[in-house]
């Protein structure tokens, strides 16, 4: 459950970012773990994951599952990118390739 309120965090700290408020809503929150790196694991479902790339510069990013990691693929500054998954992969982090 921590995972994914670590996901639900990091999209609406990217949301808020944007926004004006930002300061105010983050301040009440406590602070949440954050995966190294520019890439970060946004959301998943079946066959795919979204990463966003933190960072001002392009990246190539891949996520962490059992078995085989899913080649990585390139994402531009700012942007969120979708990752294909083999059924039943249970991604547990995004990481720079």
């Amino acid at each position: 459950m921590t995972r994914l309120r670590s996901l639900f965090a990091t999209a609406a700290t990217v949301v808020l970012i944007t926004g004006a408020a930002a300061g105010t809503a983050t301040a009440a929150e406590p602070a949440q773990p954050r995966e190294p790196g520019c890439a970060h694991l946004l959301g998943y479902g079946s066959g795919w994951a979204d990463i966003y790339n933190e960072c001002g510069y392009t990246i190539f990013a891949g996520v962490e599952v059992d078995g085989f990691d899913p080649p990585c693929i390139q994402i531009g500054p700012g942007s969120v990118a979708t990752i294909g998954l083999e059924p039943g992969d249970v991604p547990y982090y995004a990481y720079e390739c």
